[in-house]
């Protein structure tokens, strides 16, 4: 006996009267081949890969700016200079040697509310070793919460520096002095702004962004209420320059009324820095040292950037009120030389412009 069947449909349907009906055929997947490709579309797919591919090698013809909230894209002009693609910013690097966030905050604020275009303009404090850097931020913004900036510890550019090597410990030995050199060599290899940080900015920084320094690695103002002459005589400069190293110092005669660099404000490329121009400034230091060590330093660089330098405008001098940048005259602290820290009283009014008393009591906690 035969077991039972299941009848196919279209027998089902004859049974029911469908003889008309013409049964539909049934594709097995299991068992029928795959529909076959339409010839050469594995090549043509091939093709597309290796053209998508390769256009990303070519130059780019657009961009965008971050700023932008409406992303919209710009064309390159190809007859300027790479340089001028750049997007122009001003990033501002300070260094403060005895912590207080009310100068720095002070800072920011005045350079922001001076600027024409704040949002382009971005700022990295580097703080001393063993504080929070994370607490230092948060505080900074809770105050000024539009502001673009980064808190960084001087401890990562310490172990960066490494003391134990001659040029890395004369740098660390006068680091309030010589911080813009050690954030050029040691942290920021990109084009900033060093402005010091007791400072309250009138003007607007981003007119130093398209000063072209060509050749040289920094552009700084001068100070002229004394000069080189007033310090050392031209007779000793002379002999220290017959005996120096060479390559170390400037071989022509120095003028005695050279004016002396200021470093209060500074435009920096880090990738036109002279690789011994530590080893220079530490060779000054030995040669002229003076009874005064802040003077000692401040000649040293002087004479390792002789006539290597570009002239910053006289209006980013800190002089008097009428100048780009002014002294912060409000209450600060102020380190002695053990690291103690003590209240120092600010007499002006500049600073109240830019610090409330709010902000002043939250950030001086």
């Amino acid at each position: 006996m035969e077991g039972l069947q299941r009848r196919p449909a279209a027998a089902a349907a004859n049974a029911r009267g469908d003889g008309a009906q013409q049964p539909q055929r049934v594709i097995h997947c299991d068992v029928e081949p795959a529909p076959r490709a339409w010839p050469g579309m594995q090549m043509l797919a091939v093709a597309a890969i290796l053209v998508l591919g390769g256009l990303q090698f070519l130059p780019a013809t657009h961009f965008r700016l971050h700023q932008d909230r409406g992303r919209n894209w710009i064309p390159i002009d190809p007859s300027l200079h790479a340089a001028d693609h750049q997007v122009v910013g001003v990033h501002i690097i300070s260094w403060i040697s005895c912590l207080d966030l009310r100068t720095l905050a002070a800072l920011t604020n005045s350079t922001l509310s001076s600027s024409s275009d704040p949002h382009d303009v971005s700022f990295t404090f580097l703080t001393p070793e063993g504080g929070n850097e994370q607490l230092h931020f948060y505080k900074i913004k809770s105050v000024l919460p539009d502001s673009n900036i980064t808190v960084t510890s001087q401890k990562k550019t310490k172990e960066k520096l490494n003391v134990a090597t001659p040029a890395g410990n004369f740098l660390w030995s006068f680091r309030s002095e010589l911080s813009p050199i050690i954030i050029a060599t040691q942290f920021s290899r990109k084009r900033h702004v060093y402005i010091s940080p007791d400072s309250i900015v009138k003007g607007k920084v981003e007119d130093l962004a398209p000063i072209d320094l060509g050749s040289y690695a920094i552009s700084a103002a001068e100070d002229c209420s004394k000069r080189l002459g007033d310090y050392i005589s031209m007779d000793v400069l002379s002999a220290v320059q017959r005996t120096a190293p060479k390559g170390l110092v400037y071989t022509e005669p120095f003028d005695k009324d050279t004016c002396l660099l200021d470093f209060d404000v500074l435009i920096v490329e880090p990738r036109n820095l002279k690789r011994n121009l530590v080893d220079s400034i530490a060779f000054w230091a030995k040669a002229v040292n003076l009874a005064c060590h802040r003077d000692s330093i401040r000649l040293a660089i002087t004479l390792a950037f002789y006539n290597d330098y570009l002239k910053l405008p006289t209006n980013w001098k800190r002089a008097n009120d009428n100048t780009d940048i002014l002294y912060n005259d409000g209450p600060k602290n102020v380190c002695s030389e053990d690291g103690r820290q003590h209240e120092g009283k600010g007499s002006g009014e500049v600073w109240q412009q830019y610090l409330s008393q709010k902000s002043n009591a939250m950030l001086s906690t």
